[in-house]
């Protein structure tokens, strides 16, 4: 497990942009970010082709964030995360970076829940392994 104290929010979402040929996750980074006061359960859970994956717990404690790689090994086109966070659900789509030509990708996800918002997700734009 891995934690950090909440620096500067500096993220970006990702952007459309589909290529003929679909590269495969090697790995998925998600990164459970609470940027309460308090400590909160984080679940998440990874939908692909063969259908939503097992659910995950965490609880984050206030101000952190914690890191959780998962190994989808599926064609990059159907990859769903889903999360839940004080009964608020969220969900967020893996999305190609434009221009990319690499055959094998490694997205950086970012669920965040902060108290004045619902919870969002939120894409890197760098996908390199």
């Amino acid at each position: 497990m891995q934690t950090s104290t909440l620096g500067g929010t500096a993220l970006l979402a990702g952007c459309a942009g589909w290529n003929a040929d679909t590269p495969t996750i090697s790995t998925l980074e998600i990164a459970l970010e609470n940027a309460t006061e308090n400590a909160h359960v984080f679940h998440i859970a990874i939908e692909t082709t063969d259908g939503l994956g097992q659910w995950i717990s965490r609880e984050i404690p206030p101000e952190t964030r914690e890191l959780v790689e998962r190994e989808p090994g599926v064609d990059y086109d159907s990859v769903v995360i889903h999360g839940v966070v004080d009964e608020q659900t969220t969900r967020g789509e893996v999305l190609d970076i434009n221009g990319t030509d690499r055959t094998e990708i490694c997205p950086r996800m970012i669920f965040r829940y902060n108290t004045d918002s619902d919870p969002t997700i939120l894409q890197s734009s760098d996908v390199r392994c």
